[in-house]
């Protein structure tokens, strides 16, 4: 049976909502609550469209033979699934579906029960699936399948075109934290070494005049409000959100409180020192931005893939997680609260 390109276009989209229905109803299950699966946000997945149009190429002249069909379909199946898993996280950095956890598995894309599926679901869909959709769409008047394929093609591009943009929008906030995480760190670091220059700085200033006087309380005051700024300093690392605000206006104060204390040379290094942790909180400030950006369909993305991942960016990825599920649980109260 040879189709046209509209038949083609059609099966493709019944078999993207067949595999849609299959895959929400699978996970949802397993996760007790529904699921909305797949990379779109429409009720489609195209991996099964295009696997379920590859199937039907590839056995096209061996309905008759249901060992070859199942040979070809698992292979043409396999073969399709490891190209548009490797390209999707070539491209996004993120792997929207994992096999990590079955064994004979190659890069969590493919794996051996999953090729097993694939065949059988080759069998299947030829022996006893197919027959009722191609009569379905063989019957369809021309003018009602035209419509339907450009009204369907329509929805379908403009939400592949939202859908790419939020996955390149995961992939950029990925890679901004890793750019964000490099800095603060270095940023720490300045102010480690900074500090430990100043404390050097103060004690040679204050030496000989402690060594003459005996203790002096200057003295003792620059080393304690030395102290208690370079506990906060070491504390920023870890910190986050208005914590780190108020850690940040913590050391300050004690280094202002040096500066009044110090000469003209260890004022240029507590004010050095302001500046860094000023340049932390702005850090801060962007990160927190960037996060909510585009918050709500990022979290629909999680939701949707609950079993997506990233090699390249594994803890980044995993903290995205679940500051969108943080965020999804503060707007939730949010609304009770207004109700």
């Amino acid at each position: 049976m040879r189709y046209s390109f509209q038949q083609w276009l059609l099966f493709f989209y019944i078999y993207c909502f067949f595999g849609w229905c299959f895959e929400s109803a699978y996970v949802s299950f397993r996760k007790h609550r529904f699921v909305n699966r797949g990379f779109l946000h429409s009720p489609m997945l195209p991996i099964y469209g295009s696997g379920a149009v590859v199937m039907l190429l590839v056995t096209l002249q061996l309905r008759g033979h249901v060992i070859l069909m199942f040979l070809a379909g698992m292979v043409g199946a396999t073969a399709l699934e490891l190209a548009v898993g490797l390209a999707m996280e070539a491209i996004f950095k993120v792997k929207y579906w994992d096999y990590s956890n079955q064994r004979f598995h190659y890069k969590g894309v493919i794996c051996l029960s999953s090729s097993l599926c694939w065949g059988l679901f080759t069998v299947l869909l030829n022996q006893y699936i197919h027959k009722p959709v191609e009569a379905f769409v063989l019957s369809m008047p021309q003018v009602i399948a035209w419509t339907a394929v450009i009204v369907i093609s329509v929805i379908f591009l403009c939400d592949a075109v939202v859908s790419v943009k939020v996955a390149l929008g995961i992939r950029d906030m990925l890679d901004a934290k890793v750019r964000f995480k490099k800095e603060f760190e270095e940023a720490s670091e300045q102010f480690s070494r900074r500090l430990l220059e100043l404390k050097e700085a103060l004690s040679e200033s204050f030496g000989d005049r402690v060594a003459e006087f005996g203790k002096n309380p200057a003295t003792e005051r620059l080393n304690a409000l030395a102290d208690v700024a370079g506990e906060r300093l070491s504390a920023l690392a870890d910190s986050a959100g208005e914590r780190l605000n108020a850690l940040i206006d913590a050391a300050n104060e004690r280094l202002n409180a040096l500066a009044k204390l110090s000469s003209e040379k260890e004022k240029e290094e507590i004010h050095t020192l302001s500046k860094l942790g000023e340049r932390l909180k702005s850090l801060k400030r962007e990160n927190e931005s960037q996060t909510e950006r585009m918050a709500y369909l990022k979290l629909k993305m999680f939701r949707r893939n609950p079993t997506a991942t990233s090699r390249k960016f594994e803890k980044e990825f995993s903290n995205m997680r679940e500051e969108q599920l943080r965020w999804y649980e503060k707007r939730r109260r949010e609304k009770r609260k207004r109700k």
